[in-house]
């Protein structure tokens, strides 16, 4: 994901509700046509759905809530929560205020770092209209597939493989031919990219059965340092 810090605040923003009504508009269009904002709206609505799961479901009491209304109401000119419909309760000033209290302490800890990519491998297969870029981010140990071209195959999966110098094809798993892919590599033969090539094949669905190629080579091509 490359999206910039600043594009990871509106994300972080918009995921809770707190953009204006133009500023929601605005984004929303974005995504249509970037997906490195598509992917910040990702990563945000995931990790906020994470924060939520490491807590049960509970109702605070009545008195939490005209306790915090009473403070706020002290410090500003905030207007008390009423019975608004759902959506725009989580629009009124209360809750947009301790929505970005929420974003002011943590946002800029939980921004992904950004991949920087040290290796780059195109693969474009001659008898298919079958188009991926493969990133290595070396450094943090990533690795980014990019679906340039091409659809699902009716009689199986495409499984990208590497293999360093002559050695055995090892399976990087079953390609994701409609999005993006990040994957976290803790693996020894980063060291060896240098010496590399990757290959696509088509594999029976849910990938190889035996952990190397089985079925056609599509695309081959070596691993270029960026």
């Amino acid at each position: 994901m490359n999206s910039s810090p600043e594009q990871h605040v509106i994300a972080a923003e918009y995921t809770l509700g707190l953009l204006s009504s133009a500023d929601t508009q605005a984004f929303e269009q974005k995504m249509l046509t970037d997906p490195d904002a598509k992917a910040a709206y990702i990563y945000w609505a995931e990790h906020f759905a994470n924060l939520s799961d490491q807590w049960d479901e509970s109702i605070p009491p009545e008195r939490i809530k005209k306790q915090l209304e009473n403070y706020l109401k002290s410090q500003s000119n905030v207007t008390p929560l009423t019975k608004l419909d759902q959506k725009e309760k989580y629009r009124s000033p209360l809750w947009a205020m301790a929505a970005a209290l929420v974003l002011a302490v943590g946002i800029w800890f939980a921004i992904p770092a950004q991949f920087e990519a040290n290796y780059q491998t195109h693969l474009v297969s001659k008898t298919t209209d079958l188009v991926v870029d493969v990133f290595v981010d070396v450094d943090d140990k990533q690795l980014r597939i990019e679906p340039l071209q091409g659809s699902a195959s009716l009689e199986g999966d495409y499984e990208l493989w590497v293999a360093i110098g002559d050695g055995a094809p090892m399976s990087l798993g079953v390609l994701d031919i409609n999005n993006v892919q990040e994957i976290s590599l803790d693996v020894s033969w980063l060291a060896g990219l240098s010496n590399a090539h990757m290959a696509i094949s088509l594999e029976p669905k849910g990938g190889s059965p035996t952990g190397q190629p089985t079925g056609p080579v599509l695309a081959v091509a070596d691993t270029v340092a960026l």
